[in-house]
């Protein structure tokens, strides 16, 4: 051992197997590349400052504005297309939509068990006044009315208590019901009274409702005829299925009707004593539906009627289309 010599340093950190001559080419190419990126790792700036002042002025805005609101609604005035060019809203009315800013929040949040208590109240104002209360429309009750109860009773309730029955319950025999008289006529013709036969039975014909033509014992509430336009028999029309209209031309009471009246009760097959009677009933219940504030609909001109309920119908239809049940026509009658 002492007569070789030492291995150095560079023999003993080598690697098994020792490096080839191309390995340490590639490294020294690895070197120099670190190197020149090492020198080149500043980077460039993106924006100098001469350009910026070369492009840009000083007192220009990097954003884009928006536009005003003036632009905005002369933008859609221009581009929207109106059916109705005269009622074209101005840009003034624009401006005062748009400038309204809701103000309800900021009330709740400053004091909202106020906000609140004032909303109740005028809910509920607004209920009393929609409502009949105590027998009158729009009065509020300031208090409330307390039951008295119930007297105490003295006499004990009587207990029913179920009784067993040992029998069953013997039913009761149907007497047989009395053989029926037969009627004049039939006696008349030596029909067999009323039983099992074969020849058919004659039925007696039943009494025909009376007409309703006095119209003179009802209030006539009817608007005036001179708002009906004159010289137009066809304001008042119905549309009736039959084409076989009633000639009126020598009815008694033709001249209390108009002509638009006299073609609608025609046209429904009505007498004008009959068609009367129907007119101020339908209006007398008008009447009534507006002191009590309820709406007047077909089926109230129908009830208040004695005609048939589709002819009423038809009345209540061509006097709306009119416009006589507009309230204004009954102010005097209230």
């Amino acid at each position: 051992m002492s007569g070789h010599a030492s291995p150095s340093k560079s023999a003993r950190i080598l690697p098994s197997p020792p490096v080839s001559p191309w390995t340490a080419k590639q490294h020294d190419q690895k070197a120099k590349i670190a190197a020149s990126d090492a020198s080149s790792s500043k980077d460039p700036l993106l924006y100098p400052e001469s350009s910026f002042r070369s492009e840009i002025a000083a007192d220009q805005s990097l954003f884009a504005t928006e536009p005003s609101m003036k632009a905005l609604v002369s933008r859609h005035i221009a581009t929207h297309k109106f059916k109705n060019t005269a009622a074209i809203p101005a840009t003034k009315d624009y401006l005062l939509v748009l400038s309204c800013v809701s103000a309800v929040g900021r009330h709740y949040n400053s004091n909202p068990g106020a906000y609140l208590k004032r909303a109740r109240e005028e809910t509920e104002e607004q209920y009393y006044k929609a409502k009949r209360v105590c027998g009158k429309t729009g009065i509020r009750p300031t208090s409330h009315v307390a039951i008295a109860p119930a007297p105490p009773s003295k006499q004990p309730k009587r207990q029913i208590k179920a009784t067993p029955t040992s029998s069953p319950l013997q039913r009761v025999k149907r007497t047989p019901k009395a053989t029926a008289k037969a009627s004049p006529t039939n006696r008349l013709l030596d029909f067999p009274a009323k039983g099992r036969s074969a020849t058919p039975e004659v039925r007696a014909q039943g009494t025909k409702r009376p007409e309703d033509v006095d119209y003179a014992a009802i209030p006539d509430y009817s608007p005036p005829l001179s708002t009906l336009p004159p010289n137009n028999p066809k304001s008042l029309k119905a549309d009736w299925q039959s084409n076989n209209i009633l000639d009126l031309s020598n009815d008694p009471d033709r001249h209390v009707l108009h002509e638009a009246e006299l073609n609608l009760a025609g046209t429904l097959r009505l007498t004008c004593a009959t068609y009367l009677c129907s007119k101020r009933r339908i209006f007398a219940a008008r009447l009534q539906a507006l002191k009590i504030g309820k709406e007047f609909r077909k089926t109230d001109a129908q009830q208040a009627c004695k005609i048939d309920v589709n002819k009423a119908s038809k009345l209540w239809t061509a006097y709306d289309k009119v416009g006589w049940f507009n309230p204004k026509f009954f102010e005097n009658h209230r």
